[in-house]
C-alpha cells in the first residue's frame, strides 16, 4: 500500500487530527500576485487525488478536512480543481446537513470557484427538497437566505439546463474529472 493511501486509512479509521499535520494550509507569507503561496498544496492535492481513485462514506470527514483546507488556501494563488474535487467527493456522498459546505465551496471564497464549480452542487439531492428543507429549518437562517437566494437567482435563467444529480456525477466522473487531471498534469509541469 502506498504512503498516501496508508493515510487515507489510518485517518479514516482514527480521525486523528495529527495525521493530516503536512496537509493543511501554510501561507508562504508573501503577498504578491503568484508568489503567495500555500506550501502543503502539492501534497494535499496528491492526497486528494490518491483519494478520488477510492473512496467511500467511510471518507468523508476526510473529504470534509481537505475541503475546508482546499477552501483556506483558495483565498490566495491556489487552483480552483482541487476544491472543486473535494466538493463532489462530498456531493456524492453529501446528506442534507452538507448544503452549506458545498455552498461555501462554490461562493465562499473567490470568483475563479464561483466560475468554475458547478451549481448542482447546492441543489443537493433535489433543488426543490433542498429549498424546502432551508426553509423549514429554524437553525442557521442568515445561511439559509443566502443559499436560497443563489438558488433562485440560477433558477431565474430561462436558458439554464441544470442536470439532476444522477446525471451529473455521471457527467462530473465521465467528464469533467478528465479536465481537471489535465489541468492539475499542467500545473505539475509548471
Amino acid at each position: 500500500m502506498n504512503e498516501l493511501r496508508e493515510i487515507i486509512k489510518n485517518y479514516s479509521a482514527f480521525k486523528e487530527e495529527s495525521i493530516l499535520e503536512n496537509f493543511k494550509f501554510i501561507h508562504n507569507g508573501k503577498t504578491g500576485y503568484y508568489e503567495s503561496l500555500d506550501l502543503n498544496y502539492g501534497k494535499r492535492k496528491n492526497l486528494i487525488l490518491e483519494l478520488y481513485e477510492d473512496y467511500s462514506h467511510d471518507d468523508k470527514a476526510l473529504i470534509k478536512v481537505l475541503l475546508a483546507e482546499e477552501l483556506k488556501a483558495s483565498k490566495i494563488d491556489s487552483p480552483v480543481y482541487t476544491v472543486d474535487l473535494c466538493a463532489f467527493m462530498l456531493y456524492k456522498h453529501m446528506e442534507i446537513e452538507d448544503i452549506y459546505q458545498l455552498y461555501e465551496a462554490k461562493f465562499g471564497a473567490n470568483t475563479d470557484l464561483q466560475v468554475y464549480v458547478d451549481i448542482e452542487l447546492i441543489f443537493g439531492f433535489d433543488k426543490e427538497e433542498t429549498k424546502q428543507y432551508l426553509l423549514n429549518k429554524q437553525k442557521d437562517k442568515r445561511k439559509n437566505k443566502k443559499i436560497l437566494e443563489a438558488i433562485s437567482y440560477y433558477e431565474q435563467n430561462p436558458n439554464a439546463q441544470f442536470r439532476s444529480r444522477a446525471e451529473y456525477i455521471e457527467h462530473f466522473e465521465t467528464r469533467k474529472i478528465k479536465g481537471i487531471k489535465a489541468d492539475l498534469d499542467e500545473i505539475n509541469e509548471n
